[in-house]
């Protein structure tokens, strides 16, 4: 009766399924379930993992075949099960991994519905990219929003969730007509609180974002302000006094010249030296500052 009980016991430690971990099941996996296989590579490839769900049973007659090669002789009642663990996600999954995608962790997520099958152990996400509706959503109606999970390094299990989303943003609004290439003002402009789907966008959600900066085109009295209608001021504006540093080699020279048109830190830029009548271009450094690398031969002078 003992003997009995003993071979009932391991076989159903043989039969028991083990969890695998990546694409193939390789030869540290295979001892894992059966010790008798222990002198495997633990990185020999022997098969490929199973589909999520799905199980891979080495029978007798392929562990004697793989065995014969290392000269390991398995018992006659040997088998080896492998599966991925699978688990169900969970609402609180959903509504953390959508907070992730947003980058808002105040963001209020109410799960309506959502995968029930079970997944692979992995990341759960839900990308920006998975939303139903990419623009004009709001945040009273539901979404259909489809994610997966990230198992195995970089296979993905499709999900799905229905979500309803809202937050708390703020946005820059215009308090008056705002003119193009006119910086803007603190008193031009307000900060305000609504509530919405926190989708990102391109509204300026801070003033630091606006005040001194120029709009490209004009803009309205009670409108938010994109951040793609803003630019940075000139810090030379055409028919300005520049001070020009030129450097020759180890000299330096300091002069002063009249911007022929306008630009920012970083742009090249036409000058003119107002003894000589001459032209010539440096680089904006910085507010009605100039600086020229060249020879002096260059017609500065």
């Amino acid at each position: 009766m003992i003997p009995w009980l003993i071979f009932v016991t391991m076989m159903n430690q043989q039969a028991a399924c083990q969890n695998v971990q990546g694409e193939w099941i390789v030869g540290g996996d295979l001892a894992r379930a059966l010790p008798v296989f222990s002198d495997l590579p633990r990185d020999a490839a022997l098969s490929y993992a199973p589909s999520p769900g799905a199980t891979r049973v080495f029978q007798y007659s392929e562990l004697k075949r793989i065995g014969a090669k290392y000269n390991i002789k398995p018992p006659m009642e040997a088998r080896a099960c492998f599966q991925w663990s699978m688990w169900r996600i969970t609402a609180g999954a959903v509504r953390s991994a959508i907070r992730d995608a947003l980058h808002s962790p105040d963001a209020r997520v109410d799960v309506l519905d959502f995968s029930q099958a079970p997944v692979p152990d992995g990341k759960l996400e839900f990308p920006l990219s998975g939303l139903a509706v990419s623009s004009g959503l709001d945040s009273s109606t539901p979404v259909l929003w489809r994610g997966y999970v990230v198992y195995a390094g970089h296979r993905r299990f499709a999900v799905w969730s229905k979500v309803r989303v809202t937050a708390t943003m703020t946005r820059v609004v215009a308090v008056e007509f705002l003119p193009p290439a006119k910086p803007v003002s603190e008193n031009q402009v307000r900060l305000e609180s609504y509530n919405d789907f926190p989708l990102p966008s391109g509204v300026a959600r801070n003033l630091e974002e606006v005040i001194g900066r120029v709009p490209r085109r004009p803009i309205r009295a009670n409108l938010p302000i994109l951040r793609a209608d803003l630019s940075e001021p000139f810090q030379v504006q055409r028919g300005e006094q520049v001070d020009v540093t030129v450097i020759s080699g180890a000299a330096q020279v300091e002069l002063e010249a009249v911007a022929e048109n306008s630009g920012r830190q970083g742009d090249l830029i036409t000058l003119t030296n107002p003894r000589s009548g001459k032209h010539f271009r440096a680089r904006v450094e910085g507010k009605d500052r100039a600086l020229l690398v060249a020879s002096l031969r260059a017609g500065v002078q």
